[in-house]
């Protein structure tokens, strides 16, 4: 396996919630498991990412949402950006930062089986340095 391709660097397996969660209980969810994001599922597909900054945006800065009743598809991004794993790492930083997302989805066979963050990408290119 090429160390330059995203599949290296993947977060894997994915963490998800349903849609229908509410934002508190997806936001204790992601603290405990200790990410950063999450990808959101309706009826088994994957519909959304829901991150560490949507919380901030949607949920303490704006104070629109009230976490405990309403729910993470309020606040999620969407669709779900993804690449094939075998994607380099550099084309996945590019694709990234013209989309202007900090994170997204790996697929393999057509099947999203993993996440790349800008972490990822950080601690990739600053190995490189």
């Amino acid at each position: 396996m090429s160390d330059n391709l995203i599949k290296s660097h993947m977060k894997s397996p994915i963490l998800s919630v349903e849609s229908e969660t509410t934002i508190q209980d997806a936001g204790e969810f992601m603290l405990k498991e200790r990410v950063r994001s999450l990808l959101v599922t309706n009826q088994g597909k994957y519909v959304g990412v829901v991150t560490k900054t949507d919380f901030i945006l949607r949920v303490y800065i704006d104070e629109s949402m009230d976490p405990e009743a309403d729910l993470v598809l309020e606040i999620m991004s969407k669709p779900v950006l993804s690449l094939d794993a075998n994607t380099t790492m550099e084309e996945a930083r590019k694709y990234m930062q013209k989309n202007k997302i900090g994170h997204l989805g790996v697929t393999e066979n057509g099947k999203v089986t993993g996440m790349l963050s800008k972490e990822n990408l950080l601690a990739y290119f600053g190995k490189l340095t």
